[in-house]
């Protein structure tokens, strides 16, 4: 019992100081937004004029990190933290983040399609 409880206090403290930033949770979704190719094969073509609309106003009007800064955010726990992304007037959790490291949901690609419906 007493060792369990160490490790798990343990495993707290590293999950404490390497909880990653914004910075990295904003990156994790750059790059996930970059290699959009995972999802062609589920939409129709009005779909797709969309998803380009949207992506055009990312990497065309401006910058990627400046969509980013505006559209993503980080939900701190402490001992980890959550990559939430602006979908309408409110904001969905697409990721986590914990020992240093951001892990993207399959969910990323729901929520930019949800976004493409306006």
């Amino acid at each position: 019992m007493r060792k369990s409880f160490l490790i798990i206090l343990v495993a707290l403290v590293i999950g404490f100081f390497t909880n990653p930033p914004l910075e990295k949770h904003q990156e994790a979704v750059k790059e996930e937004i970059q290699d959009l190719k995972h999802i062609d094969s589920e939409l129709n073509e009005k779909s797709l004029k969309q998803i380009g609309a949207v992506l055009g106003d990312v990497f065309g009007l401006g910058t990627v990190d400046k969509y980013l800064e505006g559209n993503v955010k980080r939900l701190d726990l402490k001992v980890c933290s959550l990559t939430q992304v602006k979908v309408h007037d409110g904001y969905e959790t697409i990721g986590i983040g914990l020992f240093g490291k951001v892990f993207i949901f399959e969910s990323l690609k729901d929520k930019i399609i949800e976004k493409t419906k306006g």
